[in-house]
């Protein structure tokens, strides 16, 4: 800072000096001539240093003047009372234009500086506008920091007692911020160099934040705070919104399951009342009777098919999925699911493409097998009588895909992008297959447990091909599920 002083001075004086050395040697003007040019040296001054610097210049343009035009030249005595007069109104009139341009300038870097504020303030809002609510305690963190060079901040937010930190060593004690926010007092510390303001929206009380080792002015420092209140009004406002969608949606859900499975039952329940209606009669032969009880016994495991169904996506739902992992071979667990499914499958021909040399996945047997079964399940459904059902298994990259190809009427792109939302059923579902819409949601999430991802391949009269990806079973993985509890 003093250096700089200096040279300035230093410009100072030889701007005057070079100004003086033209009017006098060189274009040998007389003094009314040198005291205009000297005024306007001291003015350029004025305009581009400080006040230090301009005085400075003022005096030793009055000197020169005095010294080199006013008679006697080569002095510094004025005999005459007129120059006086001249020397002090042209010491004056510097001063004073020294003191409008010194003004001036200051202005201008206030409006720079206040413009520059303003920039920073947008820049934040901006930043708080496009997060969507999400994480905003740590943007404002890490933008305050960005902007306006803080060295460390700190944000209590009242609604939830949590205090955010930019760095784990913090200066910036907890009870300093809480008490700021109770009281809503702004208060600093010379010592750690440390500002803690209240964040104030309308008459309601946010929290509070704090900054060190920078000093803002008094407005700046205001419409810092008021933009930090509407950013966490904003993502207040946002969560709120997002838990009343939540609340919203489940209730959808649990109305459109009620819906889908009374829907379902009904079917099932009024042909086995029928059935146990004619039962009753004497009528009927050994056969006719047999005949009704295999309806009723093929309803009744369609209905406990059905529950099973409601009972995973109800874990699901809850959070309560518990996978019990060990190592299982591909082949082993879809001959599980093919017996599982003989009558269902049996109208139609399976082709097996199991390679022998296959890594085992390291799954929850019960899980997996329900996950596959739904995909099988849904190319029964969807396939004509003596159609061909594909099932396929590839190796790659250490991940292993189980694929279900059907020869059905196939899924529009739009379909292809909803077949895995609950309840979901297509265009043909309603009328020609039965289903709740929960068997391929019940698939994905069973999938995703498992670190694997569900996918579907489909053409529109070319059927449908499901895939199930799961990583392949490492040995140090086998060998921890191998060891004896």
């Amino acid at each position: 800072m003093r250096l700089a002083r200096f040279r300035s001075t230093i410009f100072a004086l030889l701007a005057v000096a070079c100004v003086t050395f033209l009017c006098y040697r060189i274009a040998h003007a007389d003094a009314t001539i040198a005291a205009l040019a000297l005024f306007l040296t001291v003015l350029f001054t004025g305009a581009n240093a400080r006040i230090f610097e301009t005085v400075v210049a003022s005096v030793a343009a009055t000197l020169c003047l005095d010294y080199f035009f006013i008679p006697p030249v080569g002095s510094i005595t004025i005999t005459d009372p007129q120059g006086w007069i001249a020397l002090v109104m042209f010491l004056t009139a510097s001063l004073f234009a020294t003191h409008l341009s010194t003004s001036v300038r200051r202005q201008r870097n206030e409006l720079i500086s206040s413009h520059r504020e303003l920039e920073k303030l947008y820049a934040l809002s901006r930043s708080m506008l496009l997060s969507g609510g999400e994480d905003v305690h740590r943007l404002i963190i890490n933008k305050c920091i960005e902007l306006f060079g803080f060295r460390e901040v700190a944000l209590f937010e009242s609604a939830t007692g949590q205090i955010h930190r930019s760095q784990r060593d913090s200066l910036i004690p907890d009870e300093k911020l809480q008490q700021v926010s109770r009281y809503g007092s702004v208060e600093q510390e010379e010592g750690t160099g440390t500002t803690v303001a209240p964040i104030n929206l309308g008459n309601k009380n946010l929290g509070s934040l704090a900054f060190r080792e920078v000093s803002l002015p008094e407005a700046t420092l205001q419409a810092l705070v008021n933009t930090v209140a509407v950013g966490l009004a904003q993502a207040h406002a946002h969560e709120a919104g997002t838990r009343a969608e939540v609340v919203r949606k489940s209730e959808e859900l649990k109305s459109t399951m009620i819906d889908a499975l009374a829907h379902e039952l009904k079917t099932p329940l009024t042909s086995m009342q029928a059935a146990a209606e004619t039962l009753t009669k004497p009528s009927l032969s050994t056969e006719q009777r047999h005949d009704l009880l295999e309806v009723i016994q093929q309803e009744t495991e369609g209905l406990k098919r059905m529950l099973d169904e409601a009972i995973h996506l109800a874990r699901i739902d809850a959070k309560k999925l518990k996978l019990e992992c060990q190592p299982i071979e591909v082949g082993e667990l879809i001959q599980a699911v093919l017996s599982s499914l003989r009558e269902q499958l049996a109208p139609h021909r399976i082709d097996l493409q199991i390679p022998s040399t296959l890594p085992p996945v390291l799954v929850d047997k019960e899980l997996m097998v329900q996950a596959l079964k739904q995909l099988l399940d849904n190319a029964a459904k969807y396939s004509v009588e003596r159609a061909v059902i594909s099932i396929a298994v590839t190796e790659a990259n250490d991940l292993l895909s189980i694929s279900v190809r059907d020869r059905g009427p196939g899924l529009t792109e739009i379909e292809q992008g909803r077949v895995f939302d609950k309840f979901y059923r297509g265009r043909y579902d309603r009328s020609a297959v039965q289903g709740t819409g929960m068997g391929l949601a019940i698939a994905k999430e069973i999938t995703e447990a498992h670190g694997g991802f569900i996918a579907v391949e489909s053409q529109v009269g070319q059927g449908s091909r499901f895939t199930i990806t799961l990583n392949a079973a490492t040995r140090e993985a086998i060998g921890v599920a191998e060891q004896p509890v």
